[in-house]
């Protein structure tokens, strides 16, 4: 009688135990990438750091934060004077590059975790350099906002080292069909009708006094 009973004590704590394993199963936290920011060089400034590796040429090192659970940073350095740009992937969160001087760059850096990227924003700078007396505006930031009534409101805000900057020509539109809104004008903001689920283009071309001019684009879908 004794015997039975043992038994069927353990039995109850062997089912007992097997039970509360397969109805709560322990599953790792996923990880996610952490907010990080750019740092150096400053965004809309020139950058009057670096060390001189020519006559022409400078090095600067670009710096961010770190972005939790990063394993590695893809920096992009555009010359918005040519159009090209160089890609470098690193795992710390500084990296030297070389440069040509008097020339205007915009720079941005992704974290990256597996499939997983995070962008930051874009930041603008000139490099040192005495090729040039009067810069060219810097490409204009342009923010979205949607009204919900199938409009939108688009906003931009331009920066010119010189203090030159006279106007803007806006051009949106959908892929082949870019139109010209405003022309010349020294608003920074137009409210433009949308069709739902449709992705719209948005240029914004900033021009100063001396005829100088630059261009900035973005996409959106509301």
């Amino acid at each position: 009688m004794r015997l039975a009973i043992k038994l069927i004590f353990v039995i109850l704590l062997v089912t007992s135990c097997g039970g509360k394993d397969s109805d709560n199963p322990t599953t790792p936290e996923e990880k996610v990438l952490g907010d990080f920011n750019l740092v150096f060089p400053d965004n809309n400034l020139i950058c009057t750091e670096g060390e001189d590796n020519g006559t022409d040429g400078i090095n600067i090192e670009f710096q961010w934060s770190a972005s939790t659970n990063a394993t590695s940073y893809e920096l992009e350095i555009t010359n918005q004077e040519t159009n090209s740009t160089d890609t470098r992937t690193v795992t710390t969160t500084s990296l030297a590059v070389g440069l040509p001087k008097g020339t205007q760059f915009s720079w941005g850096v992704t974290a990256i975790l597996g499939s997983k990227t995070l962008p930051s924003d874009s930041w603008n700078f000139y490099s040192e350099g005495t090729s040039t007396e009067n810069f060219a505006p810097f490409p204009a930031e342009i923010s979205i906002s949607d009204n919900g009534d199938g409009t939108v409101i688009v906003s931009w805000v331009g920066e010119d080292l010189d203090d030159d900057l006279v106007n803007y020509d806006v051009y949106i539109g959908t892929s082949g069909n870019l139109e010209l809104i405003l022309e010349n004008t020294t608003n920074e903001n137009t409210t433009y009708n949308i069709t739902a689920e449709e992705q719209y283009i948005v240029e914004i071309v900033s021009k100063d006094s001396n005829d100088n001019t630059s261009t900035s684009r973005t996409y959106f879908t509301f």
